[in-house]
């Protein structure tokens, strides 16, 4: 199974594993994308080597920090000098950026003839520089605008167009045809004034946003960040796998599968045994106000015996059918942080289970940490002579069901706490504090 992610900070948001597993699901692909938070670009170099990951999309803020640990770098991603998409392979990691591609393809998709025409873009980040070299590229007249105007001058200077300040702004748009915002939701900076209903504005953003709301009151044609997001994936699924995307699916996925949901309400914190879910998952449940659950300990209750006891008196088969048992009436009595098993996801049962009820956190820790981590004789399954090859075994066999069913791999080689705390805030900020 190949295995694809979009990583950033934060990430959880991101709406890209809804169309790429659509595609995948509807053409029969085996491969799974999924979301890997992280710190920095470091760690997820790492955790895509431990998990042999074949490729990676990028977002903020590492699209430029990522450059320092690829192989190869395409020309469009070394001149707008940031990654969206890394692919894995036999030569080694490249680089691309496909982000420019989706400005354009969303513009000339809606009818907008790109060639002399005068564009206004706000801001110089990333996506700002992206979208600012695609316009250039088909011959549109731009300029940057950014609040640290001294930022867009040295943007426009690279690319041969104009830079101004904020003060500009009103000015500017009086006589434009084309904005691309690439600013935050919550940045209220374009008055409703200033839109015409001849001006075709692109908002970066696809939840909803001041911009887009007086855009499209004001009459003119809004394109919201969704139809950026579908543009810049298409070339990036032919990065990924040397095949054409099956675009309608992708835009169909987008339009019918509500991400983030609303319906799940539980939390659940599946990964390798020794991970350290039940450290983790304690702590995650403090911050939540949220009380924890272990289903190894729910097993135990019921069955009066320990686990390891469990799996050398009745066997594996039968602690499995107890296990499904638990996690079925588990995940249906509220609003929980569970930390199930390591070998939960097993069963298409559980997982169907969890991808209904529950937010589902795959902890991810190199299988010789969680190999050192367990104290010899408690775990029946690692009976052997070769206990760490026997993990590895067992770990790589489960990686494309730990894949199948996490929404968000989070990096738990920190602290617990500093585990709990960055998935917290990954919660916070996609579902509200």
């Amino acid at each position: 199974m190949r295995l694809f992610a979009v990583i950033g900070n934060p990430v959880l948001h991101s709406k890209s594993p809804i169309m790429f597993n659509a595609v995948f699901e509807k053409l029969s692909v085996d491969a799974v994308y999924t979301r890997l938070a992280v710190d920095d670009a470091v760690d997820a170099m790492q955790i895509c080597k431990d998990l042999n990951f074949q490729g990676i999309n990028v977002t903020a803020p590492f699209k430029r920090d990522i450059l320092d640990h690829l192989d190869h770098i395409n020309s469009a991603a070394d001149q707008i000098g940031g990654v969206n998409t890394v692919v894995f392979g036999e030569k080694g990691c490249r680089g691309y950026n496909t982000d420019y591609s989706g400005v354009v393809a969303s513009l000339q998709k809606a009818g907008v003839s790109l060639r002399d025409k005068k564009c206004v873009v706000l801001g110089a980040g990333g996506a700002g520089r992206a979208a600012a070299f695609g316009l250039i590229k088909e011959g549109a007249d731009v300029v940057i605008v950014n609040r640290t105007e001294q930022t867009a001058i040295e943007v426009a200077a690279q690319f041969g167009c104009r830079a101004a300040g904020l003060a500009n702004l009103e000015a500017l748009l009086s006589d434009s045809q084309v904005l691309v915002s690439t600013l935050a939701a919550n940045i209220d900076i374009v008055q409703k004034s200033w839109l015409r209903p001849d001006l075709v504005v692109l908002d970066a953003n696809y939840n909803s946003s001041k911009l887009s709301k007086d855009a499209t009151e004001t009459g003119g044609l809004l394109l919201r960040g969704e139809e950026w997001l579908l543009n810049q994936a298409v070339p990036a699924y032919r990065h990924f796998l040397d095949s054409e995307p099956q675009q309608e699916i992708m835009k169909s996925a987008l339009r019918e599968r509500q991400w983030p949901p609303q319906k799940k309400g539980s939390i659940a914190l599946i990964g390798f045994m020794g991970c350290g879910k039940s450290t983790i998952g304690k702590s995650l449940a403090r911050k939540l106000k949220r009380d924890f659950i272990d289903t190894d300990d729910v097993i135990e209750q019921r069955e009066g015996m320990s686990i390891s006891d469990i799996f050398k008196n009745k066997g594996e088969e039968y602690f499995r059918k107890v296990e499904k048992d638990v996690v079925e009436k588990v995940f249906v009595q509220g609003k929980n942080v569970v930390a199930c098993g390591g070998g939960v996801v097993l069963s298409e049962h559980n997982r169907r289970i969890l991808s209904e009820n529950a937010l589902v956190i795959w902890t991810h820790l190199p299988v010789a940490t969680c190999v050192n981590r367990i104290e010899e004789g408690t775990r029946p399954i690692l009976d052997c002579d070769n206990p760490m090859q026997k993990a590895q075994e067992i770990y790589f066999e489960r990686i494309p069901q730990y894949a199948r069913s996490a929404d968000l791999v989070v990096n738990a080689s920190m602290q617990a706490h500093k585990t709990a705390g960055k998935i917290y805030e990954e919660i916070c900020r996609t579902f509200g504090g």
